[in-house]
């Protein structure tokens, strides 16, 4: 059985924030971090909101958001009773914004559930079509899952001016997080018709798009697809889910503050080997190298899965990221790094992701991986 819905409508294109300007007479709270809030970006909102409208801004957002932060958030929810609430940044702001509604209306619900928007400042996560959202737990230093249909946001906005002027490193990383996305729902236990064509249509815009924004951040056009991709990809895995890759990232961005999406590129070849050590799997990669043009249908799948992880290891050059723990500018030591392995593979092995992973991962298998990455 397949069960395929998509709820949020989703407003793209240039000037899509103009959008905002039909509300009147609403409670507005907006989630952000203080980046946007404190450098007047915030006013790409604020300014479409029109003047009839109260509008708070909680602008406590960190990266790997918190369950204190969350918490706080809430207790912003409980004193506006808001009608609106839109989380706007990147990942973090929208689940940090997921987890405002979320908490907030589950369970003895402290307020009305309001309309939720999303308006992604980043071209990576899709969090805006998803009813999944990743927390920290600050105190067992792991992050947490969590999926529920109350986290769907109503409506996405997606205006490219907004990704103009993020950086290439952010751009790098959030970038591989959209190729993370598609690989892996493409290849998940769950994937069906409905999700094939999702994942490989963003996977193929994202390698095509992404060295365009790393390299010519102003491209406008290449910015939209980017959008475009990421969306498609959170629309993907929402409905096939992930794998063992994020599985692994996870572990990393909790234990040591990496970039989730650089974490994922850390991990995502070494995942595609050891998931195509099944046949069948592999035969499922490869399927997607022919079909986005990176292999041949001649060539055997071996070799076009050698073929997909080549590409993917280029486009790391290209941008510039680093490929291993040890390459990283805040590098642990070896030492410190190993001691780190068991709990890193014991929480992998619990990850929300992990069960739509279609070769079973083991804690030897883990910890080996986790290793290697060093």
């Amino acid at each position: 059985m397949a069960i395929c819905q998509i709820v949020t409508k989703v407003i793209s294109g240039e000037n899509s924030l103009a959008t905002l300007q039909t509300y009147r007479n609403e409670r507005v709270l907006i989630v952000c971090d203080k980046f946007l809030n404190d450098n007047g970006t915030i006013e790409l909102v604020t300014n479409n909101l029109d003047s009839s409208n109260t509008v708070t801004v909680f602008d406590g957002t960190v990266p790997d958001p918190t369950l204190g932060v969350i918490a706080k958030g809430v207790e912003a929810a409980i004193t506006l009773q808001p009608t609106i609430l839109i989380g706007f940044g990147g990942g973090a702001a929208i689940d940090t914004a997921k987890g405002v509604v979320y908490f907030s209306v589950s369970g003895k619900a402290v307020i009305k559930k309001p309309s939720f928007i999303a308006i992604p400042t980043t071209s990576g996560t899709g969090s805006e079509m998803t009813a999944f959202a990743v927390f920290t737990d600050d105190q067992e230093k792991r992050k947490i899952a969590l999926i529920d249909d109350l986290m769907y946001a109503d409506i996405a906005i997606l205006d490219p001016h907004l990704t103009l002027t993020v950086p290439p490193a952010i751009t790098a990383n959030t970038g591989f997080d959209v190729i993370t996305h598609a690989i892996e729902s493409y290849v998940s236990v769950s994937a069906s018709n409905f999700t094939d064509g999702v994942s490989c249509k963003s996977f193929e815009i994202a390698l095509q798009a992404l060295p365009k924004c790393y390299h010519y951040g102003a491209n406008i056009k290449a910015r939209k697809e980017m959008l475009t991709a990421s969306n498609l990809a959170g629309t993907a895995f929402n409905l096939s889910g992930l794998g063992m890759a994020h599985s692994l990232a996870h572990q990393l961005g909790g234990m040591l503050h990496v970039p989730h999406g650089l974490a994922c590129a850390i991990f995502l070849r070494a995942s595609i080997a050891y998931n195509s050590q099944d046949v069948a799997v592999e035969a499922k990669y490869a399927d997607l190298a022919y079909k986005i043009g990176i292999a041949p249908r001649t060539m055997l799948p071996s070799v076009a899965v050698q073929a997909l992880c080549a590409v993917l290891s280029a486009l790391m050059d290209d941008m510039s990221m680093p490929k291993r723990v040890s390459d990283l500018p805040k590098a642990v030591s070896r030492s410190e790094y190993e001691a780190m392995i068991p709990q890193m593979a014991e929480n992998a092995l619990q990850d929300r992701c992990l069960p739509e992973n279609r070769r079973p991962l083991t804690y030897n298998a883990a910890v080996e991986l986790l290793k290697n990455a060093y």
